[in-house]
């Protein structure tokens, strides 16, 4: 399945490159659904911080690797490794910003792959809930890279529980 959204965030694309890019590790501060993220791993790719995160979600954990970081044309794609279900074979996320005067566009190109029967089966309710996710990740994306504060979403998952504001 492939997922394709767009969203205009009213701040530049170095500010918008700084919270996508530079703080990879961090995106637990912004994204709802996340209760932490963590950067590990030497970066094999120019410029990167690291090499992998590690998400605690409300869905349980994930581990992802960067396979694209690309500061000078604004290019971020990174594939999650492990922690998916068994049905899952893979997930390829791939943002890019592009400068338009003040502002920014923001592109996400989501791919995943099921296998099996179990697969074939889950894919259209994964498709429903992927495809609210990432509309749900943009939303807080341009709300943080705007305002440097969690959405409302977020800040509503952080007052739920104060040890994810840590």
């Amino acid at each position: 399945m492939n997922i394709k959204k767009e969203i205009t965030v009213n701040k530049s694309i170095e500010k918008a490159w700084d919270v996508l890019g530079n703080q990879f590790g961090e995106a637990y501060q912004w994204a709802s659904g996340l209760n932490h993220s963590n950067a590990y791993g030497k970066p094999q790719l120019e410029g990167a911080t690291c090499n992998n995160r590690s998400c605690d979600t409300t869905q349980g954990k994930i581990e992802e690797v960067i396979r694209t970081f690309d500061p000078k044309n604004h290019m971020l794609e990174y594939e999650v490794i492990d922690g998916f279900p068994f049905f899952v074979d893979t997930g390829i996320n791939k943002w890019k910003l592009t400068a338009n005067g003040n502002t920014t566009k923001v592109n996400i190109d989501f791919n995943l792959k099921t296998k099996g029967l179990m697969g074939f089966i889950m894919n259209p309710m994964m498709k429903m809930q992927m495809n609210k996710l990432i509309g749900f990740v943009l939303e807080d994306f341009k709300h943080y890279v705007e305002t440097g504060q969690p959405s409302p979403r977020k800040a509503k998952e952080l007052a739920k529980n104060p040890v994810l504001a840590v």
